[in-house]
């Protein structure tokens, strides 16, 4: 494995060591540009080239090198957030939180390394042109390496709906293939131009089909669903950020007066048309209210009664508990993170539990969690939900999601199957402040809707809520804010216009969801076997 290799561009130049530094380099600024909350999207066409030009005439380890150090610092600069993030919410100084961080992009960077190992391998052994082997090279290993946090390099294109409709026909890792192989192509065209003044005409045909084909499908499919989508009933939804931070939450006069915000909000929607109000995650700032054998809210005249002044039924993120006493939710007392539909009288007709918990943040596997609680108080350690969940409302479906479940594409087509309209999803990104994290979580988000052509409402505390329709526009989209830093916030929302979409059409990835990413796999695995046994 540890052969020579170059990429298909013939007598690849012998770089110095100092010069594929410069072009690690060059690479890391366009990929973390591109994806939001920068969005220059334009760059993920460029982003890959002087990578691909780092590791062309390496080995596989040393590709592995190259693409580890563009990985871990595209990583550790997009993801700087969680330095700021373990700031907040672990009390940790930036001298820590930092280096942690770096730990974690670390790690990440093993998605690119990985990725250009196998590539300069692939290449090498079957002398197939680098716009098949990066891109196959690149969906398998991020199909496949384990996460956290999924970092799919497609959401470069989140920004930009029509290149990413592609989504439809095998996920986020088909817009990936895309990307990377536009990227490979470019390169090859561009490094046989500079080194022999010759065209490498399959390059060029590669790149002009996927510089035209990709937006002309996009631009046709997006007409084809706004069709659809006019044809399809429609059913008015109000969207409440309440923009409550998690100090004020704790708070009890600050905690009252964003409560009454988000009810005064869900009055001012509701006039504006709002047929349903979606509030976001634990945005009901008050745990010792809602128990598992809850049947109501509370009744009329209490101070914590949601529907006061309106009668939009209501979907409302909420600590549910076992104990009825409403004791604490540690690790003795169980608590759920869950999403409530309360119907216009008060009654609770449909409950989603979070199945995916963020770990150390909703619970501490492999350590005690009383003791780990007392390290970290803003934590808690939370039940796991049965499974996914669709929200009943009438005639309608709703799949529902807390926080980073809805950019777990497994997770959300496992609830599509289950019949839906729409998907919501209820979030509290106010851990983040104002950095670049809700953007990166709704540049994933984004690909729900296309994968499944479903709208996806998104509530979020303290923003960024949107409406992102079937076709992945953002058609409603709030600003962030910080009442930590700025001070008590108004809250904001906006009503959205969703097609109720078929429940029972589905998507060629709803049909054959992971089998683009398999069929990735395999063909590495078939073409370097065959290889192998030409050679013996």
């Amino acid at each position: 494995m540890d052969t020579p290799a170059s990429t298909d561009a013939p007598s690849p130049s012998r770089l110095g060591r100092k010069h594929r530094l410069l072009l690690a380099a060059l690479s890391v600024v366009p990929m973390v540009l591109c994806v939001a909350d920068w969005d220059i999207w334009v760059l993920g066409y460029v982003a890959w080239i002087p990578l691909l030009a780092a590791i062309d005439g390496t080995r596989p380890r040393q590709a592995l090198f190259w693409g580890w150090l563009v990985g871990t610092f595209t990583v550790f600069w997009g993801f700087f957030w969680i330095t700021e993030l373990l700031v907040k919410f672990a009390g940790f100084p930036v001298a820590l939180g930092a280096p942690i961080t770096f730990l974690f992009a670390s790690y990440h960077g093993l998605l690119w390394g990985l990725a250009m190992m196998v590539t300069v391998w692939l290449t090498a052994r079957t002398k197939l042109p680098l716009w098949v082997t990066a891109p196959l090279s690149w969906v398998a290993i991020e199909a496949t390496l384990p996460n956290i946090f999924p970092i799919y390099m497609a959401q470069g294109w989140a920004a930009a709906p029509t290149l990413i409709q592609m989504a439809e026909l095998g996920g986020v890792t088909t817009v990936s293939f895309v990307m990377v192989a536009t990227n490979a192509a470019l390169y090859v065209l561009i490094a046989r131009l500079w080194r022999e003044r010759t065209l490498d005409r399959p390059a060029a045909i590669a790149v002009g089909v996927l510089l035209v084909v990709v937006p002309a499908y996009g631009a046709v499919r997006i007409a084809q669903v706004e069709t659809t989508m006019q044809a399809a009933p429609h059913m008015k939804v109000g969207v409440v950020q309440g923009n409550m931070s998690i100090a004020e939450m704790t708070r009890p006069r600050e905690r009252d007066r964003a409560f009454m915000g988000e009810v005064r909000k869900s009055r001012e929607l509701e006039a504006l048309g709002a047929e349903v109000i979606l509030w976001g995650e634990t945005a009901y700032p008050n745990s010792r209210i809602f128990h598992r054998q809850s049947k109501h809210e509370p009744p009329e005249g209490h101070p914590w009664r949601l529907h006061q002044g309106f009668s939009a039924p209501l979907i409302v993120g909420a600590v549910t508990r076992e104990d009825v006493r409403g004791a604490n939710c540690g690790s003795i007392h169980k608590c759920w993170n869950s999403a409530l539909l309360i119907d216009s009288d008060g009654t609770i007709i449909d409950r989603y539990d979070k199945v995916y918990r963020l770990v150390f943040g909703e619970y501490a596997p492999l350590v005690d969690p009383e003791w780990y609680l007392q390290q970290i108080p803003s934590a808690s350690h939370l039940q796991q939900g049965e499974g996914p969940k669709a929200l009943t409302l009438g005639e309608h479906r709703l799949g529902a999601f807390i926080c980073y479940e809805d950019i777990l594409p497994r997770y959300v087509r496992q609830t599509a199957k289950q019949g839906v309209h729409a998907f919501v999803n209820l979030t509290n990104d106010a851990w983040f402040g104002k950095t670049h994290e809700p953007a990166q979580h709704l540049g994933l988000a984004v690909f729900r809707a296309v994968e499944h052509r479903k709208g996806m409402l998104r509530s979020v505390n303290t923003g960024i809520s949107t409406y992102v329709d079937p076709t992945g526009r953002q058609v409603h989209r709030t600003e962030v804010t910080d009442p930590d830093i700025d001070g008590p916030q108004e809250p904001d929302g906006f009503v959205a216009d969703v097609p109720m979409m078929d429940p029972e059409a589905k998507t060629p990835y709803m049909v054959t969801g992971e089998l683009f990413n398999g069929l990735c796999i395999f063909a590495i695995v078939v073409l370097g076997w065959r290889s192998r046994r030409d050679e013996a």
